[in-house]
């Protein structure tokens, strides 16, 4: 398989909440997701369940996929198949999804964590665009985080920044399917919603009340607090010179970005080292994620049709 030979890539962003599918036709993004429950994939065959909801979306959107790009919310294996663990959908936890998937469907699959294609996207045609070192936070139904040097995803030992596990707080807080203590029980959309049911408000209406219930309004400012804390730790560990914060916490109506901003600024080692804090806000919503299942599959045609210097070269050379 090479780059030209592809022409037709279906990507699809498995959430918390919703699996959305969309596709890439001839190297453009296009309009028109369909959104299917999470739920769908809760059941004793996520996989087959998995296989059958893309079926029916290239059925409606009339287009065979020559590839797939999925995420994954959740540690994936140094393989890139099989799913070590996603809190949210834990049915797939064990799962070689991309194999599984790739011979029900008859196309080649490949999976990647969420904020690694969110944050890519950015980095070609969004907030991060022309940066070079980017750190990427994303307060979503969980915590995602990635890291982009070069254009290039840091891995570490393979998993790198799976933010929303890492240790936090000393209060015992839980939340299902995840350990105790950890971010994401402090500052993830499912942390937000025990927030708002705390106080008998709808969960897109938390912030806009928060300026009318003083009880609220504590509660509202720890759990922003607690992000610049998550967010400063990342930024003292990665230096990157660029920062992109989203998800759709931070889209909720009246989110308070100016003071987590002004938060970020104090956690973040800015002052001792000199550097000026350059932190935008990500912009492109759900087309990050077709974006960046665009390059994910331009890396997998780059790897099987030339030789690793070669490869190396042409992701350098991506728009």
């Amino acid at each position: 398989m090479t780059r030209a030979s592809i022409h037709s890539i279906l990507v699809v962003d498995v959430g918390g909440t919703s699996v959305k599918c969309g596709m890439v036709v001839d190297r453009v993004p296009q309009a028109g997701e369909r959104l299917f429950p999470s739920s769908s994939l809760r059941n004793a065959d996520p996989v087959g369940s998995f296989a059958r909801l893309v079926r029916e979306f290239c059925a409606e959107a009339g287009l065979t996929p020559d590839l797939m790009v999925s995420t994954v919310p959740g540690f994936i294996d140094t393989d890139g198949d099989r799913v070590l663990f996603a809190g949210n959908v834990p049915e797939l936890n064990g799962h070689r999804l991309a194999s599984e998937l790739g011979a029900l469907l008859g196309f080649p699959v490949i999976i990647e964590r969420d904020s690694v294609l969110v944050l890519a996207g950015e980095a070609i045609a969004g907030a991060a665009k022309g940066a070079d070192s980017v750190l990427g936070l994303f307060f979503g139904t969980g915590v995602g985080g990635a890291f982009l040097q070069g254009g290039e995803a840091f891995r570490g030992g393979g998993w790198a920044l799976e933010i929303g596990h890492m240790p936090f707080g000393n209060e015992g807080r839980t939340l299902e399917g995840l350990r105790t203590d950890c971010l994401e029980t402090y500052v993830s959309g499912r942390a937000l919603e025990v927030i708002a049911a705390r106080h008998g408000v709808p969960v897109t209406e938390v912030f806009v009340q928060s300026r009318r219930i003083p009880e609220l309004s504590a509660d509202v400012d720890r759990f922003v607090r607690d992000q610049a804390l998550a967010v400063g730790t990342a930024v003292a560990l990665f230096s990157p010179a660029t920062i992109v914060l989203g998800g759709g916490v931070c889209a909720i109506e009246a989110f308070p970005r100016r003071q987590l901003e002004e938060l970020v600024a104090l956690r973040a080692p800015f002052a001792e080292t000199g550097r000026p804090m350059d932190l935008r806000w990500a912009g492109l919503g759900w087309r990050a994620v077709l974006y960046g299942g665009l390059k994910a599959a331009d890396d997998y045609a780059a790897a099987r049709s030339m030789p690793a210097s070669e490869a190396k070269q042409e992701r350098e050379s991506l728009p």
